[in-house]
């Protein structure tokens, strides 16, 4: 069995290749909006609804 292939949930390797597949994930970090794109986005939304509601 190739590493990173999950054959099933009753393969003997299943947790330990889902463990080590969570590691890898976990490595890469949480990448998240920078906060200018956020505002800049929230402003976008807003202005369109509110010239939505006002026409």
């Amino acid at each position: 069995m190739e590493k990173g292939v999950i054959m099933g949930c009753c393969s003997p390797n299943y947790r330990k290749i889902v463990n080590e597949d969570e590691d890898k994930v976990n490595e890469k970090g949480k990448e998240s909006i920078p906060l200018f794109v956020k505002i800049i986005s929230a402003v976008i939304i807003i202005g369109g609804l509110m010239i939505a509601f006002l026409i």
